[in-house]
């Protein structure tokens, strides 16, 4: 070839002449002119919405992790086109994997599914993992310091829900597994008025203990967009009872309520509120592995930190429109943990607050990424977010 730096050259630009064509194609929204994967996502086969995240969880350490969201559009919802109100796909798929500095890491598969017209819905998700996480507290004891502990299985979790019809409201099951073979971290010197907690941590090393539920589940939602409502409301009821007669090496029950709350205050400003509750109730003489009791959930506080066999929270969070893509976002929790319900209302106050933004990623779906930077009591902490906040 006489020219081989020229055809180089004519090679280079028609890449860069197709990938411009393709970006602009499927990647820039034909209302605005603005990025949009919305095209790429429901047209290009295989499409999918790639996450990327930096993992600050100030319970695990700094890490990487990257998900790939694939959205399933029936052949119907295809040849649809939407303008203002945001296309409910009837399947998504999450795929993903990621690790941190203290050793922790894990992949997993997610499924989403809104059938038949939004009136059967299914949740799922399959993981794998290697978690080390510190516990400040043992078999309802807390310790001096943190113990960390390192918790090797699969998890399991399914949920599937109808419609009641011509309602709002959802009943249906729920599935839980888990195989945790549990580790010492690192040495741990017990006082030797813990010895009854060093007992039961000895009894748990090295052990697969398997803990395996099956309950039921009662939701009313009117939220505009499951995958990121600006409006509307979801409360859910769930019951989940571990036995051993479903394969359960320890019996319990496990009860959860969450009350979202969304309103549309003016055409800038959204306002959100959750209020959750979780609670288990061990049956006589049952001692919980130490990843089993629930935990003060809000961004910015370690999980784990703040865990007892009753653990609640209410975050509010305030959301600025500056355009039809960009939304500032700030919000303040507060969550205790106690041995009992009873002594919720004696229990230490948690806090925290942040501030965030996000930007509409794929308008056909309502759907927006951002980024959430929140303090607690101890840390602060860096979230990338992809949809829903809550």
């Amino acid at each position: 070839m006489k020219h081989p730096y020229a055809f180089a050259l004519l090679l280079g630009l028609v890449s860069s002449s197709a990938s411009a064509s393709f970006f602009e194609e499927y990647m820039t929204d034909p209302e605005d002119g603005k990025l949009d994967a919305s095209r790429y996502l429901s047209e290009v086969p295989l499409g999918f919405l790639p996450v990327p995240s930096i993992i600050t969880e100030p319970a695990v350490g700094y890490g990487l992790a990257v998900a790939g969201i694939f959205f399933h559009e029936s052949e119907e919802q295809r040849k649809q086109r939407t303008s203002g109100k945001a296309l409910l796909p009837n399947n998504i798929t999450i795929i993903g994997g990621g690790g941190t500095e203290n050793g922790t890491w894990g992949s997993g598969l997610g499924h989403i599914g809104f059938w038949r017209d939004d009136t059967i819905r299914y949740k799922g998700f399959l993981m794998y993992g290697s978690i080390n996480l510190d516990f400040y507290s043992l078999d309802s004891v807390e310790l001096p310091r943190a113990v960390e502990l390192e918790m090797d299985g699969p998890f399991v979790f399914q949920k599937l829900t109808f419609r009641i019809p011509d309602s709002h409201f959802f009943v249906g099951g729920l599935q839980l597994y888990r195989k945790v073979e549990l580790g010492l971290g690192e040495s741990y010197e017990f006082p030797s008025r813990l010895d009854p907690v060093k007992d039961f941590l000895q009894d748990n090393i090295q052990n697969d203990v398997t803990t395996s539920g099956l309950g039921f589940t009662v939701e009313y939602d009117t939220l505009n967009n499951p995958l990121n409502p600006e409006k509307g409301f979801s409360y859910s009821a769930n019951y989940i009872r571990f036995d051993e007669a479903i394969g359960s090496d320890v019996e319990y029950d496990n009860y959860r309520f969450v009350g979202l709350n969304y309103w549309q205050l003016n055409d800038k400003f959204n306002l959100g509120i959750r209020m959750q509750l979780d609670v288990v109730d061990a049956d006589d003489g049952e001692r919980l592995p130490p990843y089993v009791p629930p935990f003060v959930d809000l961004r910015g506080v370690p999980k784990s930190r703040y865990q007892a066999e009753a653990a609640g929270e209410a975050e509010i969070q305030l959301d600025y429109k500056l355009d039809t893509r960009w939304k500032l976002s700030t919000f303040t929790g507060m969550g205790r943990a106690a041995d009992k319900v009873s002594d919720f209302s004696d229990a230490e106050n948690v806090y925290s607050y942040g501030v965030g933004f996000r930007y509409l990623i794929a308008r056909r779906y309502g759907f927006s990424m951002g980024v959430d930077i929140a303090r607690g009591p101890e840390e602060t902490a860096f979230y990338i977010q992809a949809g829903s906040t809550w």
